[in-house]
C-alpha cells in the first residue's frame, strides 16, 4: 500500500509540473515565465521549481529503523527592478516542502525517533529577500540571500536539500580590473536546512580570484566565523590554485584555522579555541566522453583545541560521501581528523544521460580506537549518481551511497554501515 501512495504523489507530481524535470541544484534565477510591470515594480519577471524525491535511510548498529520518505519541494520566486531606478532591483524567493504525511524519519532538531535520520522536514520558508544596487562593475546586496562560493567547500546553499541554507547580511562584490573578482560580505543571521540551525551569527566572508592565464586562476580567502549554538567558530585563511593543464582539470588548496576574532554575544558555550591545517588536491580528465579522476582532503585534528578544522557553512553533502556519515563530524569538533582519498569513474559525454561512481578511503589520527586498539581507519564508501535531462528544464536522478564502517575506528560515527537510495525528479518553469 505504501508503494501505491508513493508512486500516486509522484504521479500527481509530475502532472502539476506538466511534464518536464529540472537539475539537481536550486535554481535562483532562470529564463522567466512571465515579465510585466506592477506599480513601484517595473519587468517582473516569475520562476518556479518543483523537485520530488524518494529517499531510503539506513544506519546499522542503532536501535532506530531504517527510514524513508517523499518529499516534494515547491519554489517560486519573482525579481524586478525598482522604482524605475537604474541599477536598483529587488528579489524574493518562497519555498515550501511537504512530506504529504510520509513521515518516517528524524532530523535535526525533531522528527520520529524511532527512524534513522533525512534532514527534509515539513517547512515553509521565506528563503530570499534582497535588495540589489549595481554600479558600473560594483554590486550591492542587502537581505537575505544564499551564498555560494567557488565549489562550495566552505560556504554554500547545500543545494542537495529540499530546504536550502541562506543567510541575512551585506554583500558587495566587485570586478572593475579584468580578471579580478573581489568579494566582501557581513553576515547576521543563518537559516539552516532545519529550524534548530536558525541562529544569530557574527561572520565576515573575504574573497579574491584572479585569472592569471587561460590554464591558472589563482584565489585567496579568509572566512571568520563566529561561534553559536550550533557553531565552533574560526578564522580560516587559504589559498587555491586551479585550472586545466591540457586535457587535466587540476586544484591545489591550503588553509589554516585558528581562535575566532568575531564574538557573537548570543552564542554558547560552543568553544573557539582551534589551531589546524586542512589540504586538497584534486586532478581529472574527460576522454571519449569518459570520466577519470583521483583527489585527496585532509581535515587536521584538534589536537588540544576546542576542534580540529571544520567547515560549518558549507555544502557539507557534497564532500566526504553522499552517506553523509561526517556531515556533522566535519562541520563541528572534528576532534581526530579526517583524510579521504578518493577516486572517480563515469561516462558524461553522452545523450543517455551521466553515470558517475566514487570510491572514498578515510582514516584519521592513529589513536586508541573504541576497543582498545589503535587505528586509523574510519571505513570506506561507494556512491554512484546516474542523470537524465528530458529538456533543460525537466530532469531524472538515481543515486545510492554505501558506507562500510570500522568497528575499531576512533570516529564514533564511522563504526557502522549505513546504506542510502534516492529517486528524483525535478521540473523548472
Amino acid at each position: 500500500m505504501k508503494k501505491i501512495i508513493v508512486l500516486s504523489v509522484i504521479a500527481s507530481s509530475l502532472m502539476m509540473a506538466g511534464g518536464e524535470i529540472a537539475p539537481v541544484e536550486p535554481v535562483v534565477e532562470t529564463q522567466p515565465a512571465v515579465s510585466t510591470d506592477f506599480g513601484i515594480f517595473n519587468d517582473v519577471k516569475f520562476n518556479g521549481e518543483l523537485r520530488t524525491r524518494y529517499e531510503y535511510a539506513d544506519q546499522s548498529g542503532n536501535v532506530a529503523d531504517a527510514a524513508d520518505t517523499l518529499t516534494t519541494r515547491f519554489a517560486l520566486s519573482a525579481n524586478a527592478g525598482l522604482g524605475g531606478i537604474e541599477g536598483l532591483s529587488v528579489f524574493g524567493q518562497v519555498m515550501a516542502v511537504s512530506n504529504f504525511g510520509l513521515d518516517n524519519y528524524s532530523f535535526v532538531g525533531g522528527g520520529d525517533t524511532d527512524y534513522d535520520a533525512i534532514n527534509d522536514p515539513d517547512i515553509a520558508r521565506l528563503t530570499q529577500a534582497y535588495l540589489d544596487y549595481k554600479t558600473g562593475d560594483t554590486l550591492f546586496r542587502l537581505g537575505r540571500q544564499m551564498i555560494n562560493i567557488d565549489d562550495e567547500r566552505f560556504v554554500g546553499a547545500v543545494g542537495w536539500r529540499q530546504m536550502p541554507q541562506t543567510f541575512m547580511g551585506y554583500t558587495a562584490t566587485n570586478s572593475s580590473i579584468e580578471g579580478l573578482n573581489l568579494m566582501a560580505s557581513y553576515l547576521t543571521e543563518r537559516y539552516g536546512i532545519v529550524e534548530k540551525f536558525e541562529e544569530g551569527t557574527e561572520t565576515v566572508l573575504l574573497h579574491a580570484d584572479y585569472q592569471v592565464m587561460p590554464e591558472l586562476k589563482l584565489t585567496g580567502y579568509g572566512y571568520l566565523i563566529g561561534s553559536g549554538p550550533n557553531v565552533y567558530g574560526s578564522d580560516t585563511f587559504g589559498v587555491m590554485a586551479s585550472g586545466k593543464a591540457g586535457p587535466v582539470n587540476y586544484i591545489a588548496e591550503v588553509a589554516t584555522q585558528q581562535d575566532a576574532s568575531m564574538d557573537h554575544v548570543s552564542s554558547v558555550a560552543k568553544g573557539d579555541t582551534a589551531d589546524a591545517m586542512y589540504y586538497r588536491v584534486d586532478a581529472s580528465t574527460v576522454y571519449n566522453g569518459f570520466l577519470f579522476g583521483a583527489a585527496y582532503e585532509s581535515f587536521g585534528a584538534a589536537d588540544g583545541n576546542a576542534h580540529g578544522f571544520n567547515t560549518p557553512f558549507a555544502t557539507l553533502h557534497k564532500w566526504q560521501g553522499f552517506a553523509d556519515v561526517f556531515l556533522a563530524y566535519t562541520g563541528g569538533q572534528n576532534l581526530y581528523g579526517l583524510n579521504d582519498l578518493y577516486g572517480k569513474i563515469g561516462y558524461v559525454g553522452g545523450e543517455y544521460g551521466q553515470l558517475t561512481a566514487f570510491y572514498h578511503v578515510f582514516n584519521a589520527e592513529d589513536v586508541t580506537g573504541c576497543c582498545g586498539v589503535p587505528n586509523d581507519d574510519a571505513g570506506t564508501e561507494l556512491d554512484v549518481v546516474y542523470n537524465y535531462d528530458f529538456s533543460k528544464n525537466l530532469n531524472f536522478m538515481a543515486k545510492a551511497a554505501f558506507f562500510s564502517g570500522e568497528s575499531e575506528a576512533t570516529i564514533d560515527v564511522a563504526r557502522n554501515d549505513k546504506e542510502v537510495y534516492w529517486v528524483q525528479i525535478g521540473y523548472k518553469f
